[in-house]
């Protein structure tokens, strides 16, 4: 996978039951659709960003289908994503999760977060996509 913002290869990481797609060069997470809400621990929610009022087209293009995302403030927060309409995917650039997690969850789930952000960073057993 590309890197909707660098252009370059992607690692996938894997977590748990969570996989990200992350770009070492600029630090962007994609996120695939329920990921987020998995780690957030909103097992029974699904977040619709395309419903969203407000959203503007963005200039990147979504990493899986190639077409234009949208952009638009997170839910509850200051943070601006982008977000693919087709496939639910959301792009998140540097710092950004740790910023909706802090808007979004509990305090023990925040460490839970933490925690698993610095163990996912460490994890030696990182693979790259062809």
């Amino acid at each position: 996978m590309i890197c909707p913002v660098c252009k370059e290869d992607m690692l996938i990481l894997e977590y748990a039951q969570i996989e990200l797609d992350y770009c070492p060069s600029c630090q962007g997470i994609w996120m695939d659709a329920g990921e987020l809400e998995l780690l957030l621990n909103f097992p029974d929610k699904l977040l619709d960003l395309s419903a969203v009022e407000h959203a503007m087209k963005s200039k990147r293009r979504c990493p899986h289908c190639r077409k234009k995302m949208w952009v638009t403030k997170f839910p509850g927060s200051d943070v601006d994503v982008d977000f693919c309409s087709r496939d639910g995917g959301l792009w998140l650039d540097k710092g950004e999760l740790l910023e909706i997690a802090q808007s979004q969850t509990s305090n023990e789930n925040l460490r839970k977060i933490k925690k698993f952000l610095g163990d996912l960073f460490k994890e030696k057993t990182v693979r790259k996509e062809n």
